[in-house]
């Protein structure tokens, strides 16, 4: 194992869940948007219907509950990607700290808790922490939640500027995940095809 790495730090959407279901509520509300929100809900703890009077959307109390319903479905149509479980369990078997990193919106760190929280020992959600990734504030306040150094912590995610450039110019070891295989000559090397790809890096293997 590199003995550095002391914790490991994951997307969520796209790497360790994954909604089944996606109906996009939030996006459907800011269509409808006559002004610009002095807030956003990814930078702070915004319900769909506090979302509604930012943006200054006339939207009805039936279209109102109907895109309610659409956003209960997709939560309920959030699982974990095959091997997630798996991984986070040897993360802890091997005594390494683990953290939810993601630019999320608050409804949606539900089924995230819920169904990981056993194996995730810190949050970092934009929503939490009031900046985004690839901003460096995001991974100063990850650093800080977990009280370890940049180069201590081992980031994966799936969207190459936010998830593994915007780690590493932060000071953050990254691995990109490429479950789609459409990584360039570039991010190739420093690829994995699913999150057993840490484990492959721990050991000093190439992740992909």
């Amino acid at each position: 194992m590199q003995q550095q790495i002391k914790a490991v730090a994951f997307d969520a959407f796209g790497t360790l869940v994954e909604i089944h279901d996606k109906r996009r509520p939030f996006a459907r509300i800011a269509r409808q948007a006559t002004r610009r929100p002095d807030i956003s809900p990814m930078c702070h703890p915004v319900t769909l219907e506090q979302m509604a009077e930012l943006c200054g959307a006339d939207i009805d109390a039936g279209t109102m509950a109907a895109w309610q319903a659409d956003l209960q479905a997709e939560l309920a149509a959030t699982r974990p990607w095959p091997e997630a479980i798996d991984v986070l369990a040897e993360l802890k078997r091997q005594g390494l700290r683990t953290a939810v990193a993601s630019n999320l919106a608050l409804p949606y760190a539900a089924p995230i808790h819920e169904q990981l929280g056993a194996y995730l020992d810190v949050s970092c959600l934009s929503f939490e922490v009031g900046f985004v990734k690839p901003d460096a504030g995001f991974y100063a306040a990850l650093c800080e939640r977990l009280q370890l150094a940049p180069q201590q912590i081992l980031m994966i995610g799936d969207t190459w500027r936010c998830d593994y450039a915007g780690a590493r110019e932060a000071g953050l070891q990254a691995i990109h995940l490429d479950r789609r295989g459409n990584a360039t000559p570039e991010q190739a090397p420093v690829a994995t095809p699913d999150l057993r790809g840490v484990l492959k890096y721990l050991d000093g293997e190439r992740p992909g």
